[in-house]
């Protein structure tokens, strides 16, 4: 933890300093929070003449940083697929007809992503990763900030990434993630409060998804002496925020969170959510830790109906660490690809030193202005990045190579 806070203030001294708008530009101002904004810092960047002369070919312990990356896919995912619903087991298009694999990354904790989320950078991932869905990880409770500490900065952080995400149209999972307070019940009320007020805002953008739990776990406050499960704490906490939900958006697609860190969704297959549509369940998993008896899991859930979402995975252990472990990956991507269950891989954006992190975030490679400006090199992507972008671009882009097997 104490590690984790001097990374968070290592990335903040290193950001830099973008205009905050007010939460969207979607409502009026009288129906968003308000926010104080900062100055725009204006970058003069000085040119020299240019003149012609011959590069040194790299010694064998330089670094070569380019090629950067450049677009692969054209595809709008929301102008292809559009408002998306819940049939059976499946996620769905109402353009096609067909179901829909989502493929997507999942940010790291908003806490610990200062600045990074820009137009560039989430063109970078939509246009050269191929992401068709983006998942903005609201921790309630980070290691060092989070909403409930500073509740507007960071309604209005998910609003800003939410516009950016619309505009390039791709799908935006807006995730309440709980973690280190186990119970979603804990924040019932600010969790009502934050999502009466997102819905207001996005309820009639085919690009919203909601996750409104992440990973129930722990002691139940409801039932003291109890250890939180779906019958006594997460199903009815689930059932409450979909009515909120419901109140001002009848139809775009709900994920609720299951059991043991959003593991047990077999458990919930026996006692699902009744009389509600589009409503999914969250299903996430870690390679190195969760093998064949976790996908029996999820297929026990599938036989018994249960449509699930795998809003979290990662290719390291479930501490974030260790790996890749590609073999084990490569057995849940298939898996997923054979029963189009839509996925969003852990994680990017945040300076934590984690294997699972997609991109060398504290390396030099690059500056910080070239990190924020995205189209990163492979070189600034780390094997868990550059094996997440070949299973998002895995059919996407027949002619992208680096498939990561």
């Amino acid at each position: 933890m104490a590690i984790q806070k001097k990374l968070f203030s290592l990335i903040l001294s290193m950001s830099i300093l973008l205009s905050v708008a007010s939460c969207s530009k979607k409502l009026s101002d009288e129906t968003v929070p308000a926010t104080t904004a900062s100055v725009p810092v204006e970058t003069v960047v000085e040119t020299e003449p240019v003149t012609e002369t011959t590069e040194a070919a790299p010694t064998p312990t330089e670094i070569v940083v380019g090629p950067n990356s450049t677009a692969v896919v054209t595809d709008r995912a929301v102008d292809k697929y559009g408002k998306l619903y819940v049939e059976g087991t499946h996620l769905m298009s109402s353009v096609t007809g067909e179901p829909v694999q989502l493929r997507g990354m999942s940010t790291y904790g908003l806490y610990m992503c200062t600045n990074f989320f820009n137009v560039d950078t989430i063109q970078t991932l939509t246009e050269d990763w191929g992401c068709q869905v983006i998942r903005i990880a609201m921790y309630t409770q980070g290691t060092s900030d989070g909403y409930i500490k500073n509740p507007e900065k960071y309604y209005n952080q998910a609003c800003q990434i939410t516009d950016m995400c619309i505009d390039a149209g791709v799908y935006v999972i807006m995730d309440w993630h709980i973690l280190a307070d186990g119970d979603p019940n804990m924040y019932k009320a600010e969790a009502i409060d934050f999502f009466q007020r997102y819905t207001a805002i996005y309820g009639e953008y085919d690009n919203i998804i909601y996750e409104v739990c992440n990973e129930p776990n722990g002691d139940c406050i409801c039932n003291p002496g109890d250890k939180v499960n779906w019958d006594n704490c997460i199903k009815p906490y689930n059932e409450e925020l979909i009515d909120v939900i419901r109140a001002k958006d009848p139809d775009n697609v709900i994920i609720c969170g299951t059991s043991t860190w959003s593991h047990d969704v077999d458990i919930a297959s026996m006692n699902p959510i009744e009389g509600e549509e589009n409503i999914m369940y969250t299903f996430h998993f870690y390679a190195g830790s969760s093998g064949q008896e976790s996908r029996d899991r999820v297929q026990a859930a599938m036989d018994n109906g249960l449509p699930i979402f795998c809003t979290e995975w990662g290719t390291t252990y479930d501490s974030g660490n260790g790996g890749p472990c590609i073999e084990e990956s490569n057995a849940w991507m298939d898996f997923f690809y054979d029963n189009q269950i839509s996925w969003c891989n852990w994680s990017i954006g945040g300076a934590a030193a984690e294997s699972s992190n997609a991109l060398l975030y504290m390396s030099n490679f690059l500056t910080i202005e070239e990190k924020l400006a995205g189209h990163w090199p492979d070189v600034f992507i780390s094997p868990s990045g550059l094996y997440a972008r070949a299973q998002i671009l895995r059919e996407l882009s027949p002619d992208f190579e680096g498939y990561y097997n």
